[in-house]
């Protein structure tokens, strides 16, 4: 287990600031990319995990077990996430294709590494935007199974489901996370 989390447990409003900081920043490397992966936006992540930290910092010392403190705050900060995203409709993923510069000299291999590189680079843009249409619950299974490479029983325990209701809410998600893809990528291709 971190270090850091134990302070949690402390008042953290009594430690010294250089402590304070080391909390801080250890709490934010801990859960950005699982809050960016489900807001897609840098600065909507900033927001969740400073309200988050909050929320963790003032109830932590209360927690009577810390056995699954860890778990605890990436949960916290989840939540979070999701509450400010069923808030605020407004925060949609927008993206930039990265422009791909033209050289004269290219050889025919490099310009098929070229073009297979901006495949993938348009083949996940799309993939992210229709991983921000899938709704929350959908997006959040995924990102368990996939991301966090979790058990379907740890999956099952996390979200109070059967690991036949999680079986089939996993179907369901990969089939919509397929439906709104394809959608997209026939429509690029037109």
């Amino acid at each position: 287990m971190e270090q850091w989390l134990t302070f949690l447990r402390s008042n953290f409003h009594h430690l010294d600031t250089s402590s304070q900081e080391l909390i801080y920043r250890s709490f934010r490397e801990m859960i950005y990319h699982d809050i960016y992966f489900l807001s897609r936006d840098h600065a909507l992540t900033e927001d969740v995990i400073q309200e988050s930290f909050l929320k963790v910092i003032e109830k932590a010392p209360k927690m009577r077990n810390a056995i699954n403190i860890k778990a605890w705050v990436k949960k916290v900060a989840r939540n979070t996430a999701f509450d400010f995203l069923k808030k605020n409709k407004k925060y949609r993923h927008v993206s930039d294709l990265q422009l791909v510069k033209e050289n004269e000299f290219y050889s025919p291999t490099e310009e098929l590494a070229v073009t297979e590189q901006v495949e993938e680079q348009i083949r996940n843009e799309l993939l992210h935007e229709a991983l921000n249409q899938l709704n929350i619950r959908y997006r959040n299974v995924l990102f368990l199974f996939y991301i966090e490479e979790k058990s379907y029983r740890e999956i099952a325990e996390e979200l109070q489901i059967s690991e036949d209701a999680l079986a089939q809410l996993l179907t369901r998600a990969r089939k919509k996370l397929f439906y709104y893809f394809s959608r997209k990528w026939v429509d690029q291709d037109e």
